[in-house]
């Protein structure tokens, strides 16, 4: 049946409706064996048979026959595989064909039953060792008390060890990487550079990734060129392994031949790693027999998993299907869920009963329009397998498909002017590539087919799955491939190059002709060789030496040399040496050597500096404008400009130093969006840059520093040389900085033609009333519970009266708070140090203080210092008070600052405005307990009203109110309403006319709407137009505030056309990601935009200052 893509779900629902309505169901085995069907009759009128048509395309008679078909079947099976689960409903899809076989009783007897199908025997054994999502070994879940306890024991883990958790999947596990909160990856037996969809994001991770593990049986994959490493593994024949079949049958197929060189079973690969990482007990595997022998300790009488009774000596005499307990001598088992008695299924869930799931079909986002009115399957071919790694070197299998192509339908090449071998862009809303045409009839209209099969290694634009969508399955993860909505057009492009010579995507290296040079000296041609007189070690040593270069190409901007030992006589040395600087050697139209005279006194002899700042709060502008005063100071010529007036054209050479804060979750700050979109697309060498980094983090987060990070490693692959290591530093950098102060001056005096001496240190400048430095006191005046009574969280609207202080501050500012620690972590620390409350410290910026007066107010005993944990012997970081508990250690004052990290301020988004509180600073702060208590907050919520706070502003520089005019839409669930509560309160005092549109969240309406009476009156008084609400609790589906936004998106498009200023507060870690994926997904789908359009537009939100994030 030629289904439209998408939608199989809408198909089974109907097919289903039809049996119901010709009472072609098993009505004894629904009430006795399951549950949920109270819920079905009603749920399927929806999907009668004409509805179907209209939805599926398909032909109402053949619906009607597929369902008397079934009816009619007695005995009946599905088969399905990947064109139903790689789908963002393929979870759905499979309920809804299980429900089929749950209504006709066709499930558990011979002849019946649904049949999953993989492309290989290992994809589906390898689901019961536990490698997918939160599995473990034997069917179990990590997400279940009693599986974990399970594992735990079989691996003599003490309790508690394993997580209640699961991974995110594939496509959000590459985006952390891509983000920094993964640093290391290790690719074992696949190829995602070709085969993840959307690949774009597998490549920037891959590039972000500080270290990258590859482990495959062929050196030449897409993957393996990002590699930090190449693990030789061997092939399924050159090893012992049991393979599963779809009907749960074992065979143990033996090793046919053995690995080439150093090659090993990937089990033997993990095993010697883990053994020399000190786990030698637990992986003290010797065959692929002991790791099968330790897979049959899973058994699983719930879900009727058991192999304990089979074994690779077993295997050798034939194959198993299991369930297969101890002691079993039958070779098939072929049902599964029935008892010994025979009677009804019990299937593996909690009563025993299979479920009912009524899934409704609901049109995907990725759809075709009148932009991207075709549908691209893609998919692979029956004689190869995925990225031709391995069929690919079979001759005779590539004879049947030479090359890349896509197959279109005879009208829709008609409609567009296509003919046979023609070349066709496929543009989607990721990317776009360029296929050779293949006319065919197989194809429906309004379809198209491409395998997946050719990527990088094989030319350029080739890719499919650089176009292919990464929204995936919310239950499975698994993204929908099967369904990418595309444009085709005639293009007059050549892109395939079927050789060897086409050069794969490299990391940071240029594509090199290495034959080309070979060929040209005569090392592969002797009559015609340029070097024919040389005797034959010659000959080797120069050949060894060309290898070299193409097994490790010089950098940008580098040129090989021939060392002055190679056995070269000096005419073919000279000479060799001349083509390679011919190959490598390049100048830019900004080099030296192209510039006018008076040019190149500006930019060589006294080169400037720019000190480039990218900052959030602002912190980093101050730093920059202190380090550009050094380097004036030191005689260099230098300025301090902030990186959203980076002009690639004019600012990508000379000399560079930035300074960078990490905005969110390893993003760059909101002003240096536009910077890093560039540098991230920009493709030719900046060998004329030279530069330096210094980043500004927080270690307690997990991407520390990941902004400066990836802006660091993405100018060095560009070629840009680093003038001297990237500098990390925490929020307490005063130290570091002072210390980095020299070594970066002595870098930069040597790009100077005429060094000046080292600045001495200026004389230290006494920071103003107010600021971080020198905060004022304010009193504690409001300590209000938001949350009802009973509710799980507790949020606090905070007031502080600075009366008698010269602190200013206006809308979009945010308060810093110095706490200071708990009486009990206080007295914990004391103990575990051995030393006197009263003992004489020294402290930077304080001098010398007593030792509890350090305690209480100076410095973090919350999160260790690497040097604490290092005289704890501990290399695991926790909350202090926890590991100092039973700690007894040998210190000196003088040791004591060392060990630990200097209190911070926190700061809180200011949720008043000074016309409507007056001299009140208020705050909406969240009480955080988890992991472990938070300073600040416990320490405000413990407070009494009248104690003294410090406290000083931090004037904001990007989240400010536009005029008055001008429309805003403000997204703040949670505490993230604070500066919104602010914005609304000043322009009701100052009767603006803009229009106000507030989305807010929260899990509960009774327990946590904040400030709802306040709302409702600015909603009253029109000065609030629109008021958009997500309690994602309040129903059995999850509503979050980018539900709503995404439900509004129409509107919300008109408001942004009109010229609306958009803000976003709140999470950094989900919210503000999911919010702005919404944002953009908005963008495209209501502008009418591709994605990489719509991210254009979001950018240029961001330039002219209509996009802002204060996030967290």
């Amino acid at each position: 049946m030629p289904i439209r893509p998408g939608t199989d779900l809408a198909l089974l629902n109907g097919l289903l409706h039809l049996l119901v309505k010709n009472d072609a169901i098993d009505r004894d085995f629904i009430a006795q064996t399951t549950t949920g069907w109270e819920a079905m009759e009603s749920f399927l009128e929806e999907y009668a048979p004409q509805t179907v048509a209209e939805i599926t395309g398909l032909a109402v008679e053949d619906i009607l026959t597929a369902a008397c078909w079934i009816a009619e079947a007695g005995e009946w099976m599905s088969l399905w595989t990947m064109g139903l689960n790689q789908s963002i409903a393929g979870t759905w899809n499979t309920n809804a064909l299980c429900n089929l076989h749950l209504a006709t009783g066709a499930i558990c007897r011979p002849g019946s039953g649904p049949f999953s199908l993989t492309g290989q025997p290992n994809a589906m054994g390898g689901r019961e060792m536990g490698y997918m999502g939160p599995g473990l070994p034997g069917q179990r879940s990590a997400l279940v008390a009693a599986d974990r306890a399970f594992v735990e024991k079989q691996w003599s883990l003490a309790p508690g060890t394993l997580r209640e958790t699961g991974g995110n999947g594939v496509i959000a596990m590459f985006e952390a990487m891509e983000r920094g909160e993964i640093k290391a990856c290790w690719v074992i037996c696949t190829n995602p550079v070709a085969t993840v969809a959307n690949r774009r994001h597998v490549v920037q991770a891959l590039e972000a990734a500080e270290y990258v593990i590859v482990q495959d049986a062929f050196a030449d994959s897409e993957t393996t060129h990002f590699a930090d490493i190449v693990l030789p593994a061997a092939l399924w024949a050159e090893g012992d392994g049991v393979q599963v079949n779809s009907d749960r049958t074992m065979t143990l197929a033996r090793k046919a031949v053995p690995p080439p060189g150093e090659a090993l079973p990937d089990w033997d690969i993990i095993a010697r790693v883990a053994r020399a990482m000190g786990f030698e007990k637990d992986f003290a595997f010797t065959s692929a027999a002991d790791v099968f022998a330790e897979a049959s300790r899973f058994s699983n009488s719930k879900t009727g998993y058991d192999i304990t009774g089979i074994s690779h000596a077993r295997l050798r005499k034939g194959p198993v299907q299991w369930p297969a307990p101890a002691g079993d001598q039958q070779d098939r088992h072929p049902i599964r869920y029935l008892p010994p008695d025979g009677h009804d299924p019990v299937f593996a869930t909690a009563d025993g009963k299979g479920v009912f799931f009524a899934r409704p079909w609901m049109r995907p986002s990725e759809w075709p329009d009148e932009e991207f009115p075709f549908v691209l399957n893609s998919g692979r071919l029956q004689h190869q397998w995925h990225t031709l790694t391995k069929t690919g070197r079979v001759d005779s299998l590539n004879r049947l498909n030479p090359g890349p192509f896509v197959e279109v339908a005879p009208q829709d090449a008609l409609t567009l002017g296509l003919q046979q071998d023609d070349h066709v862009q496929i543009t989607s809303r990721r990317g776009r590539i360029v296929l050779l045409v293949q006319i065919s009839t197989r194809i429906q209209s309004g379809t198209c087919f491409a395998p997946f099969h050719w990527n990088d290694r094989f030319g350029e634009d080739l890719t499919v799955n650089a176009i292919t969508p990464d929204a995936v399955d919310p239950v499975s993860l698994q993204p929908g491939f099967k369904l990418c909505a595309v444009a085709l057009e005639r293009v007059e492009q050549s892109v395939y190059q079927n050789t060897d010579d086409a050069e794969p995507i490299r990391k940071g290296h240029p594509d090199m002709m290495m034959r080309t040079l070979s060929t040209h000296l005569g090392l592969e041609q002797s009559d015609k060789s340029v070097i024919a007189s040389l005797p034959e070690d010659a000959r080797a040593w120069l050949s060894g030496f060309l290898e070299g270069l193409e097994m490790a190409p010089p950098n940008v901007g580098e040129v090989p040399i021939l060392p002055a030992s190679a056995p070269l006589p000096p005419k073919i040395h000279a000479r060799v040496g001349g083509i390679l600087a011919g190959l490598y050697s390049r100048a830019h139209v900004n080099h030296p050597a192209m510039m006018p005279q008076e040019e190149i006194t500006e930019a060589v002899l006294t080169p400037r500096i720019t000190v480039w700042w990218a900052s959030q709060t602002g912190r980093t502008e101050g730093l920059a404008t202190t380090i550009t005063s050094w380097l004036q100071e030191a005689s260099h010529e230098a300025e301090s400009k902030c990186l959203d007036t980076f002009d690639a054209k004019r600012d990508l050479s000379g000399l560079a130093l930035f300074v960078v804060s990490t905005f969110g979750d390893g993003d760059p700050p909101d002003c240096a969006v536009p910077f890093w979109d560039m540098l991230r697309e920009h493709k030719k060498p900046i060998s004329d840059l030279k530069f330096s980094v210094l980043a500004l983090g927080d270690s307690s987060y997990a991407n520390f520093c990941g902004f400066g990070r990836v802006l660091d490693g993405r100018l060095q692959e560009l070629g840009a040389t680093p003038l001297l290591e990237r500098m990390e530093c925490e929020p307490d950098f005063e130290d570091a900085v002072e210390t980095w102060r020299a070594v970066m001056l002595k870098a930069f005096a040597g790009t100077k033609t005429d060094e000046a001496a080292l600045p001495l240190p200026t004389t230290a400048v006494v920071p103003a009333s107010g600021t971080r430095e020198a905060p004022v006191m304010a009193r504690l005046c409001i300590n209000e519970r938001l949350c009802s009574v009973g509710c799980e969280r507790d949020t606090r609207r905070i007031g502080l009266d600075v009366s008698g202080t010269d602190l200013n501050w206006a809308p979009g500012d945010a308060l810093g708070i110095w706490p200071s620690n708990p009486e009990p972590y206080v007295e914990t620390v004391l103990r575990a140090l051995r030393l006197p409350d009263d003992t004489s410290i020294v402290l930077r910026g304080c001098g010398t203080v007593g030792l509890r007066e350090a305690l209480v107010r100076h410095l973090d005993l919350c999160r260790p210092n690497p040097a604490m944990l290092k005289i704890l012997g501990s290399c695991a970081p926790g909350f202090l008070p926890h590991l100092l508990k039973d700690a007894s250690l040998s210190v000196v004052a003088e040791e004591v600052p060392t060990l630990f990290r200097r209190m911070q301020p926190r700061l809180y988004s200011i949720a008043s405005s000074p016309n409507v509180s007056g001299r009140v600073v208020e705050l909406t702060i969240g009480v955080n307990n988890t992991p472990w208590p938070g300073i600040c907050s416990n320490w405000l919520a413990g407070s009494e009203e009248g104690a003294d706070v410090p406290v000083f502003i931090q004037p904001t520089t990007h989240f400010q109110l536009p005029a008055d005019d001008v429309a805003i839409i403000m997204i703040g669930p949670g505490t993230g309403i604070a500066p919104f509560r602010g914005f609304l309160q000043e322009r009701a005092a100052r009767k603006a006319t803009g229009w106000n549109w507030l989305f807010f969240g929260e899990r509960h309406a009774k327990e946590s709407f904040y400030f709802h009476d306040e709302l409702a009156a600015f909603l009253t008084e029109g000065v609030l137009t629109r008021l958009d609400t997500a309690f994602s609790r309040d129903q059995p589906e999850r509503i979050y505030v980018q539900d709503q936004m995404e439900a509004a998106g129409a509107e919300l498009w008109k408001w942004l056309q009109k010229g609306a200023h958009i803000y976003i507060c709140g999470d950094a870690t989900r919210m503000a990601r999911d919010v702005d994926a919404a944002l953009r997904r908005i963008v495209a789908r209501h502008g009418n935009l591709s994605v990489s359009e719509a991210d254009t537009f979001v950018s240029n939100l961001t330039r002219e200052g209509r996009y802002r994030r204060d996030v967290y």
